[in-house]
C-alpha cells in the first residue's frame, strides 16, 4: 500500500476536533468519493479499494450528496454480469426436459390462474 501525505494548517485539528488519524480517515474517505464522482473508479472498485462492501460504499456516497445511479461503468459491469448468469440459467431447447412449451389445457380442464 502506498502512502499520501496531506499538508493542512495546524488549527485545522482544533477547528475539525479531529485527531490526526480521525482526520486521515476522512481524507482517505473523501478520496476515494470524489474519485469514484470523477469517474475515475466504478463503485464496487472504490468499495473493494476502499476495503467495503458495494452496499456500504453507495450509503457512503449517499452521505457526500453523490449519487450512485449515473455510474456507466458499473451499470455495464452488472449487465455483463446478469447476461453470463442468464446464459448459465437457462439451457438450450434442444436439451430433455428444456425449452419445452407447456401442454395447452384441454377444454374441461380447470387452470391454475381460476
Amino acid at each position: 500500500m502506498t502512502t499520501l501525505q496531506i499538508e493542512y494548517p495546524e488549527e485545522l485539528l482544533a477547528q475539525a476536533e479531529q485527531s490526526p488519524q480521525e482526520l486521515a480517515g476522512l481524507a482517505r474517505e473523501a478520496l476515494f468519493v470524489r474519485l469514484y464522482d470523477l469517474g475515475k473508479l466504478s463503485a464496487g472498485k472504490a468499495a473493494d479499494l476502499f476495503g467495503v462492501s458495494r452496499r456500504e460504499f453507495l450509503d457512503l456516497l449517499g452521505t457526500y450528496g453523490v449519487t450512485p445511479f449515473d455510474d456507466t461503468q458499473d451499470v455495464q459491469a452488472e449487465a455483463k454480469v446478469a447476461l453470463e448468469a442468464s446464459r448459465i440459467q437457462h439451457k438450450p431447447a434442444d436439451e430433455p426436459g428444456r425449452g419445452r412449451a407447456p401442454r395447452p389445457l384441454a377444454a374441461d380442464q380447470p387452470s391454475a390462474l381460476s
